[in-house]
């Protein structure tokens, strides 16, 4: 359980996908905080034109890479998975949600998860002639695929969603230039936020990531005040905030 000491007042921007954010709106508030949702990405499903094509019992491996990949996922198949596949989540919101609907989690990689971990675990080594299925959304990083794909193994794809800009309104920027921190989930979120709000009013802004990578990122980025979650959970990120009032307060 996540301890609660008062956040005081913290105002939060919450990045998250607005079907995921509600959760950690919650305890935020809980803690004493004022959150302030503000999705940078839009999610939307797509035809699954690749579906017909694959044969889910063929496959030895299926890595999810979201919570959204699961839940297109369970929505579409029409055929049950069979025990020859791994289960695979890359991260520990992926696999706790895999759970919440009754799948089997084979395999996940520890913190700080992602891909890059994914790919450091020995499971990932011997994948030579081995089907592996990546269920994603349109559009997503490579690294999986191009890294399995030279270890030998067999890549296909199902792509479920498509991500695209939200239109917030002028009053929802203007509040969400109030924040006094802001978590933020993914590169392409981060990209989205400095285009809806001016890149230079959120620089000096305490920044919570989820990984090492987009830490970097957003260094690279000029923003000044950068920490990383253990992991992309919501009890994660509000470990790292309780952290972070503790350590220097609002």
């Amino acid at each position: 359980m996540v301890t609660k000491p008062s956040l005081d007042g913290l105002r939060v921007l919450v990045t998250r996908p607005e079907q995921q954010a509600e959760k950690l709106c919650e305890m935020v508030s809980d803690a004493g905080g004022i959150a302030i949702p503000f999705p940078v990405i839009a999610i939307k499903p797509i035809t699954r034109e690749n579906w017909s094509n694959i044969v889910l019992a063929e496959q030895d491996m299926i890595i999810f890479v979201s919570i959204n990949a699961v839940k297109f996922f369970l929505a579409g198949k029409q055929d049950n998975l069979s025990d020859k596949a791994q289960l695979v989540a890359v991260g520990s919101s992926t696999a706790k949600y895999m759970r919440e609907q009754g799948m089997r989690v084979d395999l996940q990689p520890p913190a700080p998860a992602g891909s890059e971990s994914l790919l450091a675990m020995p499971a990932l080594s011997t994948v030579k002639d081995k089907k592996v299925l990546i269920v994603r959304g349109q559009g997503g990083r490579e690294l999986l695929a191009d890294t399995l794909t030279a270890r030998g193994a067999k890549i296909s794809y199902i792509e479920l969603y498509q991500r695209s800009l939200p239109t917030p309104s002028t009053e929802e920027i203007e509040q969400a230039k109030t924040a006094d921190c802001i978590v933020v989930t993914s590169v392409a979120g981060l990209n989205n936020l400095s285009i809806l709000i001016d890149g230079d009013s959120l620089k000096s802004k305490k920044l919570i990531v989820v990984s090492e990578r987009i830490r970097q990122y957003a260094m690279r980025g000029s923003f000044q005040h950068v920490v990383v979650a253990d992991n992309a959970s919501d009890i994660a990120i509000m470990q790292q905030l309780n952290r972070m009032e503790q350590i220097d307060g609002k």
